[in-house]
């Protein structure tokens, strides 16, 4: 954008922020928010992720700033039309065999269109607001020069504006390439394609380019419609084990989430879940993944130890770190919330309570573990819409405790698992081979030694069977161990739920201890 639209707008802002009465400082979260709605979408979208930094912002700035509304007039249907044939660069007739021209949602980056293929297709059509880019890197180019004079709370804490600022450049670039939406879309879909219940829109990537996005349009009951999936005949129960549990696939087993699943984005049709708007996508790779699960699993097993280690891991130093004090304030946690019951498990607050105490020993979260902070409390009130008797830990808990047990079974390298027994029975072989040896040069007068061995042939062969029981029995234990360990993590074909490697394992262990102990019994030595 040219010169005299950075003064205007430097103008502007400095004009609502005085109006809302922030003249003297950013002091009161209501005439912050406020003053961010006035100011338009950049200003919103900069408050809304704010609004998920729960590590450098005061409570009373995280709840007022989730109120913040989007809420603004659509454009005419001359400058869609408009933007929609520079874009695929044909009349839209030619496009579209029929195409509303009232939208079925708008918001400050775009709006959304039903239309008709000229192949059939039902479909709905995101297209963004003229120069919106444009006007929105400009206020972000603003707010670059301004960083080094905000200030976001009273107390004047520490609070890197630069990080954010930088933050929103990123995902305002990202949400406004409508190419980047469709991939992750698409992307969602193929990771949860054998999810029977998720419903994820196809999207037509020959009418899509970065400003327009075309995909399946999906005619369902949003998710907080209580009353309507009651009238549908819905179990409300069963709606939300099956949103928390594909919502923990997606962290745990994917690494890729919805980062805004709001009522909005979440519709119930033909018996299934389905998301919508994949712009906002939140990424774990398997290095974090595993630093978060070593984190939950310290949750699960009441180890504060593993959570504060794990804190440690997760998070970004950016001062000096009492490695105690953390440790202390963790244990606090751990007993508001943790020490009592497991059932009544908040684990949303859990996590945000621990990462405010990171931020206080200077201690700072990656983006895509706040975002999951955000995903997780916004599904968390979904359930408790949806049916209040459920708690996300009824799911959340048996699901982590079976994902850590999955991740150490594939840890487990079996080749040098197996070759470690070989070893062990080997010596053990070797070892009671040598005692035989022993005994037999003793028998034959090879060894020089003053005793006199009576039956001594047959004092080795009792010797021998003793030692081979031993190995037998412990290859008995080695197969139930292990056989544990799969039926624990459920992998692999189930007969009725169970693993059947497992069971296959378990009855191994059964024949061979069975024929042990015949041989035990007909021995006449049991």
């Amino acid at each position: 954008m040219d010169t005299n639209y950075t003064r205007k707008r430097l103008k502007e802002i400095v004009s609502v922020s005085v109006k809302h009465g922030l003249k003297g400082g950013i002091n009161n979260p209501k005439q912050f928010r406020m003053t961010l709605e006035e100011l338009g979408p950049t200003f919103i979208k900069f408050g809304q992720i704010l609004s998920t930094r729960s590590d450098i912002l005061p409570s009373e700035y995280i709840s007022e700033l989730k109120g913040l509304q989007d809420d603004v007039k659509s454009e005419t249907f001359e400058i869609i039309r408009e933007v929609i044939e520079n874009e695929l660069d044909k009349p839209l007739e030619e496009s579209f065999s029929l195409f509303e021209e009232k939208p079925i949602a708008s918001a400050s980056l775009s709006q959304v269109h039903y239309a008709e293929l000229d192949t059939g297709e039902k479909v709905v059509v995101k297209v963004q607001r003229p120069k919106t880019k444009e006007k929105m890197m400009a206020d972000i180019d603003i707010l670059r020069r301004l960083a080094p004079f905000i200030n976001l709370t009273p107390t004047g804490s520490a609070m890197d504006a630069k990080e954010v600022i930088e933050e929103l450049a990123n995902a305002t670039i990202k949400e406004l390439d409508f190419i980047n939406e469709a991939e992750n879309t698409e992307d969602f879909g193929e990771k949860n394609k054998d999810v029977k219940f998720i419903l994820c829109p196809k999207v037509y990537k020959d009418y899509c380019t970065e400003k327009i996005i075309v995909m399946d349009y999906i005619k369902g009951i949003k998710i907080d419609n209580i009353e309507k999936l009651k009238a549908e005949g819905y179990d409300l129960k069963d709606i939300s084990t099956k949103l928390t549990y594909n919502y923990f696939k997606q962290v745990f087993e994917d690494g890729f989430f919805h980062a805004d699943p709001h009522p909005g984005n979440i519709f119930i049709y033909d018996r299934k879940i389905g998301y919508i708007d994949f712009g906002l996508m939140g990424n774990l790779n398997d290095g974090l993944r595993k630093k978060f699960n070593g984190f939950l699993e310290g949750v699960a097993n009441r180890d504060i130890n593993l959570m504060t280690k794990s804190v440690l891991k997760i998070g970004e130093k950016k001062g000096p770190v009492d490695i105690k004090d953390l440790y202390e304030d963790i244990e606090i946690i751990y007993e508001q919330y943790i020490e009592e019951s497991m059932e009544d498990l908040d684990l949303p607050q859990i996590i945000e309570e621990v990462f405010k105490v990171c931020k206080d020993n200077n201690i700072y979260m990656p983006k895509d573990i706040t975002l999951l902070v955000k995903g997780l409390m916004t599904i968390q009130g979904l359930i408790a819409k949806l049916d209040s008797e459920i708690n996300i830990m009824d799911t959340a808990l048996p699901y982590v405790k079976n994902h850590m047990a999955n991740e150490k079974l594939k840890n487990i390298d079996f080749t040098e698992s197996l070759y470690s027994i070989y070893k062990m029975v080997r010596s053990n072989l070797i070892i009671s081979s040598k005692i035989v040896e022993l005994i037999d040069q003793i028998t034959n007068g090879n060894l020089k030694a003053q005793i006199d061995f009576k039956k001594s042939e047959e004092a080795a062969n009792e010797l021998n069977k003793m030692v081979n029981r031993l190995i037998f029995g412990m290859i008995i234990a080695g197969l139930v161990v292990s056989s544990s360990i799969v039926i624990n993590a459920n992998v692999g074909f189930k007969i009725y739920g169970i693993s059947a490697l497992g069971l296959i394992g378990y009855l191994g262990a059964g024949i061979v201890g069975f024929w042990l102990l015949i041989s035990i019994i007909r021995s006449g030595k049991l």
